[in-house]
């Protein structure tokens, strides 16, 4: 399964072929298809794997004790760490997984994208709870502040796929930081 997580996150979806999947795990094609009835079934198989493993450290910050401001904060800086580490391709698989691809396979990037707008409303829901606090002013728009940092993540992923070091991802991140920083009560 990491294998498979790997090629998908390298290559995309599409540019993994079943081929490319038995030759990489050393299994035959019926063998794969013993486990897996299906490539798509494979495919959802390694986004599972990845959000309990690299992708956990997004619900991990937003879950964990102290401010909304200390859990973007947290968020936006594992980004930057996880999406430039060496043993892994850049960037985030769900924002990366599958943005564009042919009819045939909407499905799948519908999924996507509902796992892309999952990530948004727990940002939006750790906001929310930072407003109901008091830590946040009453007239902030978390659903677009929540909309703006998970567009944020999705960029920081993009940049480090095309090769931006962690220093530069945590230069996106503190500005990133300014408009949150806007709409607390206390500093």
């Amino acid at each position: 399964m990491a294998t498979a997580l790997t090629m998908f996150k390298e290559r995309g979806y599409e540019g993994t072929s079943i081929a490319d999947l038995t030759e990489a795990i050393g299994v035959s094609p019926t063998s794969l298809y013993g486990v897996f009835p299906s490539k798509e079934a494979l495919f959802e198989e390694a986004v599972e794997l990845y959000q309990r493993t690299e992708g956990a450290f997004a619900v991990a910050a937003l879950d964990r004790a102290g401010t909304a401001f200390d859990a973007i904060q947290d968020l936006l800086a594992e980004a930057a760490t996880n999406y430039t580490r060496d043993d892994r391709a850049g960037g985030c698989f769900i924002a990366l997984g599958v943005l564009s691809c042919g009819i045939e396979h909407q499905a799948i990037a519908r999924r996507m994208a509902e796992r892309r707008l999952a990530a948004r409303d727990a940002i939006k829901a750790r906001l929310d709870r930072g407003k109901q606090a008091g830590e946040l002013r009453r007239e902030t728009d978390t659903l677009a502040l929540a909309a703006f940092y998970a567009a944020t993540v999705q960029g920081m992923s993009v940049q480090a796929r095309d090769g931006c070091s962690e220093a530069e991802l945590n230069g996106i991140a503190r500005t990133a930081l300014l408009p949150l920083d806007l709409c607390r009560t206390a500093h």
